[in-house]
Parts: C-alpha cells; structure tokens; sequence
C-alpha cells in the first residue's frame, strides 16, 4: 500500500518498466528483473510451479556491463558498453527486432539476444509500448520497428520496403520488422506507451503519432495520427521542451522550470 525499500537492490542508477515488469541497473553495469516472466520480459526462466521466484530481483545472464535498459510493455532492451544491443520477450509482433517467430501468436526470445540490425547503429536510448519500439542514435536519428496496423511506426505504411514489413494472410503489412528511420526529426528523448509513441526534437519541439482515442497524441483529436506530427498548441507553443513520459492513455512533457 505504501512504498518500501527494496533491500537487495543497491547502488541502481536507473529503473524501466513495463506493463507487469521491472528492469534495474546499477552503478557496475549490472541488470536486475522482476515481476511477471510469462513472456520471457524477465530474460531468466521462471519455472510455473515456482512464479512467485519472479517477484525477487534477480541479476541474469547479460555478461558483459550494461549501460542503458529500457522495457515494451512484454520485452525488454538494453545497451552494452560495447554497443551492442540485446532484447528479449514478447515477439509475436516484432516488438524486439529480432525476426525469429514474429508474426507467431506465442512468438517470443526467451533469453538476452544480440540483435543484429541494430548492431553499429551507435544506440542510445530504448523504450517500447505493447508490440512496438524505438530507438535513438547518438547522433539523433528515431528509428521505430513491430506492430504497424495502428499507425504505431509513424511512418507511411505504403512507403515501407517489402522486405523490411511481415504481412497479413490479406497481404497487408503488419509487422515493421526493419528498424526502420522516421525522416525529418533529430531526436534527443523518446518515449512510448501502449499504441502511441513521442519524440522530443533537440530544438525542444514534441512529435507524437499513433492511437488517439483518448487525446494521448496530445495533437488535440481523438482521430488515430497516422505519422509523426508536430505538437503545436498553445500549452507547448514556445517552450524548450527537454523531456516526455507515456503512460497506457496519456502522455507527460517538461520543460526548465520559468520565473
């Protein structure tokens, strides 16, 4: 009911979460899970006759230090100090860039994966909503793959090369399985929940797309925003935006606090 201190975990110099799990990582580059294991998002094997092992912070079997984390709703990323990135968990739609099984309904990468089209790509931060994720370079490039029938991409579905999409048994394209880059933005944090995704610009503007029934996008409509938009209204309108958070429905943004 209130908070409590978690005794076994020391030194943590970021936490991400997901829909029913935890990453932890702490000051030597190590990476704590806990919470449901029933997609794999743990990255260590949660026996069904022992689940309630899940709910303790374990440290698993990523070897060398990590440096970033970041968690979908049912997978989970993080960073070597060597570049590489791994993911794990749900992957019926893609969500982890790996193309092992994506488009299976029980698809999903039971331990830490090197994913190899996100290696030399220099990135730097992760995050991910129900079936899709992002990522951003060093250099400022938003790069986005999994589920696309919900305009989750922000990119035009029918621009996408062929051999970049997973399709439906219709031929329609469904899975982004290449991470694929939105044009246009130069990034500096991202952000993303359930169906819809943000982008803060290093020029401290907010782009936003995806699923808008409850005005998530912030763009002002309940319409579904089908690629990724300019936030302007009068709330954001002259601000130097610095950060952005996304929850299942709704969305956060700051900026440096005014006189």
């Amino acid at each position: 009911m209130t908070p409590i201190l978690i005794p076994s975990l020391k030194k943590i110099t970021y936490l991400a979460c997901g829909a029913n799990h935890v990453l932890a990582l702490n000051e030597k580059g190590k990476v704590f899970s806990w919470g449901s294991g029933q997609q794999n998002q743990l990255g260590r094997r949660i026996v069904e006759r022992n689940k309630l092992h899940g709910l303790q912070p374990r440290e698993f079997g990523i070897r060398k230090k990590v440096v970033s984390i970041g968690c979908g709703s049912y997978h989970s990323f993080a960073i070597a100090a060597t570049g590489s990135v791994y993911s794990w968990g749900l992957n019926s739609f893609g969500a982890t860039a790996i193309r092992e099984g994506a488009g299976d309904d029980e698809a999903a990468i039971v331990h830490p994966t090197i994913v190899e089209s996100l290696t030399n790509k220099d990135i730097v931060q992760l995050c991910g909503g129900s079936h899709h994720s992002m990522g951003r370079t060093a250099d400022g490039k938003c790069l986005v793959w999994g589920r696309l029938d919900g305009f989750q991409s922000g990119l035009k579905v029918d621009t996408l090369a062929d051999d970049s999409v997973i399709k439906d048994e219709r031929g329609r394209p469904r899975i982004l399985i290449q991470p694929t880059q939105i044009p246009g933005i130069n990034a500096k944090d991202i952000a993303a929940a359930s169906d819809h995704s943000l982008v803060i610009d290093a020029d401290g503007k907010a782009w936003s797309w995806g699923f808008s029934a409850t005005y998530q996008t912030g763009q002002g409509t309940q319409d579904d925003i089908e690629v990724a938009t300019i936030i302007d209204n009068t709330a954001v309108r002259g601000k130097q935006l610095n950060w952005a958070g996304a929850g299942g429905q709704f969305s956060v943004f700051t900026c440096p606090a005014t006189e």
